[in-house]
């Protein structure tokens, strides 16, 4: 899996040789608000930083060192494949770093809680803290805010914004469609997969369940195994990814049994969309939605997705989801966008994002320390 997205200049339309330093160096210190400025500030960030290594430092991984950090590849030179910026990005216990190699780290990267030493090794060294769990549940994007110096969450508003989405975008156009074809009268529509209880799956759910099934085979109203799907217990992946990924696999090869997916976040957070939404593109199903409530401003298109919140009732939403199973045309409508263009935010989430977190954070980085010189 790539590490990131490589960005020629003539994609920007964008001579950073027509500027000058000065000029570089100011447009560096605004934050992007779009697609189009996030890749012109990486792309100055390459150009100044002059094929200069970034050193990062993982000093405390959480869960992260044992799902994304397994995916990663690396050059022969130790720095991260496929990333446009030379970056080495490695775990390393605090302890067992000497202080003359801890002088030549660039940063210390932390996932949900701070591990630091007591005082930078020098000036310039960054602490940078990753927490991609909403606030509403005790996220711990805010925990020890004062002590990093970088800030990343699925908030847009953090320093390095990095949304959950972990797939090359350009990918779901080959993806295809739920058959509907091969449901039989008496098949269940729709699945669900949540470890979670919340008021609003604990209302939702049963309502929908009166109208029609639900397979559940999280632990929210669990009527569902597993074993239901033998073929999805043995699922192939990548020696490279690790098993821990393996579980990942298994779920989505279970999702992908039904034509529809109900997508309820464990909260309705701005920019809060996990895999839930964003793993149902890659499978051909339909997400039904209830989460963010500025959902609709980055899908990869607004009929890629089903609003629970655009229906009276649950009755009324039961009832569409039936009518779409019967009519071939009508579900096929939710999927026409993958021959169209994708929203501008949607490209966005998916470039900042947990698949490119690495060499984003890298280049960010890079970028303060081109300011600090």
């Amino acid at each position: 899996m790539k590490s990131t997205i490589l960005l020629p200049a003539n994609e920007l339309n964008y001579n950073v040789t027509e500027m000058n330093h000065t000029a570089l160096i100011d447009k560096l210190q605004i934050k992007p608000t779009n697609l189009i400025e996030w890749k012109q500030r990486h792309y100055i960030t390459n150009y100044l930083n002059n094929n200069k290594k970034v050193k990062i430092y993982i000093s405390s991984g959480n869960w992260y060192v044992n799902e994304d950090f397994q995916r990663l590849t690396y050059k022969l030179d130790e720095t991260l494949a496929y990333c446009d910026i030379p970056c080495i990005w490695q775990q390393k216990s605090l302890s067992s770093i000497p202080s003359t190699e801890h002088e030549t780290v660039d940063a210390l990267f932390n996932v949900d809680y701070a591990f630091l030493p007591e005082q930078k090794a020098w000036k310039g060294q960054k602490y940078i803290k990753l927490s991609i769990e909403p606030k509403t549940y005790g996220g711990g994007f805010d925990r020890d805010y004062e002590s990093f110096d970088i800030h990343s969450s699925f908030d847009e508003d953090s320093d390095v914004p990095t949304s959950y989405v972990r797939f090359d975008p350009e990918k779901l156009r080959i993806i295809q469609p739920f058959n509907i074809s091969k449901l039989s009268s008496n098949s269940t529509l729709i699945s669900l997969i949540a470890s979670h209880t919340t008021d609003f799956r604990s209302s939702f759910i049963p309502s929908l369940q009166v109208h029609m099934p639900v397979a559940s085979f999280g632990l929210v109203n669990r009527n569902a195994h597993w074993d239901l799907y033998p073929e999805c217990l043995n699922v192939k992946v990548d020696p490279k990814n690790g098993a821990i990924l393996e579980k990942f696999e298994t779920k989505n090869c279970v999702i992908s049994k039904f034509p529809f997916y109900l997508s309820i976040e464990n909260c309705q957070e701005k920019d809060y969309s996990t895999e839930k939404l964003w793993d149902t593109f890659k499978l051909g199903v339909v997400p039904v939605i209830w989460g963010a409530p500025n959902t609709r401003s980055y899908l990869p298109h607004p009929k890629s997705a089903i609003y629970i919140e655009d229906f009276p009732d649950v009755e009324a939403l039961a009832n569409h989801l039936k009518y779409l199973t019967t009519n071939e045309t009508a579900y096929l409508e939710y999927h026409q966008w993958r021959t169209m263009k994708f929203s501008d935010k949607f490209e966005e989430k998916a470039y900042m994002s947990m698949r490119n977190l690495e060499c984003n954070m890298c280049k960010e980085v890079a970028r303060l320390r081109i300011l600090d010189e």
